[in-house]
């Protein structure tokens, strides 16, 4: 075998023990035991407190697989700052990709925490290389139980993170469209949605990582009361009650998930504790040139302790999904105009 391939493998020791921490951790922060006589009450209340949703995992735990990676490389890689700031990647990829090939988590979960993934893995690799002036020994011995420390932190972070409350976070999501098409054929396309036939589905990137494509809107009786049932694919359904009806200008309405039990994860999160869609409200504005614009609006409610990251990617996957719906609502209207 040859120095440079030697020192190649030597360069990624980290990566193996990076990933199985990662996997260790996120199994274990997924852990759902139920009570039972062979399981101790203290065990319980510990994996309770252990939740993917949280800065303890999705803060914290990339900075430790980006320290182990680096931390047990050889020293002349540890000296190189680009070393340290990309051979963490290298594991953090590798661990997403495998929580994915196992289904531990959604695919669209893991391109959303990836981002800041990266980031914080870089951090844990610059914290850990092997300063210029700093003799090796000396500085392994203080690096190794600030990194023992700091392997044990996502477990000390959690039960405290559990304890302090978290806030609700209500974005509000505003598309608006132009539609050469009268307002009455704008309406007949919102109040109720007709089955979307596979020739008018366009692209999403957020489909191709797992989101469902919308299919039909039924309305049960025109007026406030109404109740529009907008269903998606792999049975994700919303019963939406007409709120406001100022035909053929405005239409709102509270949204509520129906609770099919064939929906499969992630999905079962909207509704839930971190996550729902609360109401929408079409209005069509007519404009001087006879064309409409068409407003699609909604809000929808985030509740972890890093709202400020999560609803960067919420309100662009709301963005997405109400232009995309828009599109198709334009497409029918100036067809039938």
């Amino acid at each position: 075998m040859s120095n440079r391939v030697r020192l190649l493998l030597s360069a990624g020791a980290g990566i193996p023990v990076g990933l199985l921490y990662g996997l260790v951790v996120r199994w274990l922060f997924g852990l759902d035991v139920p009570a039972g006589p062979e399981v101790s009450d203290a065990f319980i209340a510990f994996t309770n407190v252990l939740e993917t949703m949280s800065i303890a995992f999705l803060f914290v735990v990339p900075v430790v697989i980006g320290a182990l990676t680096v931390r047990i490389a050889p020293d002349e890689q540890r000296r190189s700052v680009p070393f340290a700031l990309l051979m963490p990647w290298v594991s953090t990829i590798l661990t997403l990709i495998t929580v994915a090939l196992l289904g531990m988590e959604a695919v669209i979960c893991l391109v959303m925490a990836l981002p800041i993934f990266l980031v914080l893995a870089s951090l844990g690799g610059y914290l850990f290389r092997l300063p210029e002036d700093e003799i090796a020994p000396r500085s392994d011995r203080r690096q190794n139980m600030t990194l023992a420390l700091l392997a044990l932190l996502p477990f000390l972070v959690a039960p405290i993170e559990q304890r302090l409350p978290t806030p609700d976070r209500y974005p509000v999501v505003e598309n608006t469209i132009l539609i050469d098409a009268p307002v009455e054929a704008v309406w007949e396309n919102i109040a109720s949605v007709p089955l979307i036939q596979p020739e008018e589905q366009g692209f999403s990137a957020f489909h191709l990582l797992g989101l469902p494509k919308p299919l039909e809107a039924t309305l049960s009786h025109e007026g406030v009361g109404g109740v529009r049932q907008a269903t998606f694919e792999n049975n994700l359904a919303f019963v939406e009650t007409v709120t406001e009806w100022a035909p053929p200008y405005r239409i709102s309405f509270s949204i509520v998930r129906d609770r099919d039990p064939r929906l499969p994860a992630p999905l079962t999160q909207i509704g839930g504790k971190y996550f729902d869609v609360l109401d929408g409200q079409y209005v069509v504005e007519p404009l001087a040139d006879g064309r409409v614009r068409l407003h699609l609006r909604s809000t929808h409610r985030l509740s972890t302790t890093f709202n400020l990251y999560g609803s960067l990617w919420t309100e662009r996957i709301m963005s997405d999904l109400q232009g995309y719906i828009l599109r198709i609502i334009k497409a029918r209207a100036e067809a039938g105009a």
